[in-house]
This record gives structure tokens, sequence and C-alpha cells, in this order.
């Protein structure tokens, strides 16, 4: 049995980032992007030090205006 490639960085961190914006904890990133768990935090901490919120993506997904 062969194992998947990794993922690209950019996936990864795409993956990261919505993960983050969603609430999901970083064990659900780690699970989806196959990384570390220390990137993936290391990821969570910069995304965090952007000011970027960690529900944002659940304002998006709850937002009725549109």
């Amino acid at each position: 049995m062969s194992e998947q490639p990794q993922m690209t960085r950019d996936r990864a961190l795409e993956i990261v980032r919505d993960c983050y914006t969603t609430g999901q904890p970083q064990s659900t990133a780690v699970e989806l992007t196959g990384y570390s768990r220390s990137w993936v935090a290391t990821e969570y901490r910069r995304l965090k030090a952007r000011g970027i919120s960690p529900v944002a993506g659940q304002l998006d997904l709850f937002d009725l205006t549109g």
C-alpha cells in the first residue's frame, strides 16, 4: 500500500485558514492536511496574530443579508 503524496503547502494553508475561520479545532486541520500538529499550531498562531477572527467563516456561512 503506497502513501499518498503530501499536499502542497499552499493547499494546506487554505485548509488551515478555512478550519481556523470556521472555528474548527487544530486536530481537524491536522487530519485534513496530513501536516504535523506543530505546523498547524504555528499557522493558527499566525492567523491569530494577523487579527483574523476564528469565527469569521461562520459569519459568512450564516449571513442572511445576501
